[in-house]
């Protein structure tokens, strides 16, 4: 039996909710539930035990389309999740996501996207290949 290869594609999501919503295709089935809509339950998520591949199985993750994710998930989506994070963060959060913001509106620190690969490449059952 190969290697398991799961693709997420650049086309098919261009602003954060909607990749959650691709996410939860790609990576889960038939739950009958739908994956939290946050960075955290992603991160579940790719540890896997969803329903496509087993926790820590080796798989194969193809970004179909990823420069227009890297745009799709840049600077100005970037914004939006801060902002929105700091309303709903834990109060001991505040300072450090009012710092993520500020450097962000400077355009420095990381991108949602370039946030997104790096939790990828956490997890060293999970070979990224971006296209």
């Amino acid at each position: 039996m190969g290697m398991t290869t799961l693709q997420l594609d650049g086309n098919d999501f261009s602003i954060l909710l909607s990749f959650y919503s691709e996410v939860g295709k790609v990576f889960t089935k038939d739950l009958g539930w739908e994956i939290g809509r946050n960075l955290d339950a992603f991160n579940d998520v790719l540890r896997g035990g969803f329903g496509v591949y087993d926790c820590e199985e080796p798989i194969q993750l193809i970004w179909l389309h990823s420069d227009k994710s890297r745009m799709d998930l840049g600077w100005e989506e970037t914004l939006k999740y801060l902002t929105k994070k700091l309303k709903t963060c834990h109060p001991t959060n505040v300072e450090a996501v009012k710092r993520d913001l500020a450097m962000a509106q400077s355009y420095v620190g990381k991108t949602l996207f370039e946030l997104i690969v790096e939790i990828i490449k956490t997890h060293n059952h999970i070979e990224l290949m971006l296209r």
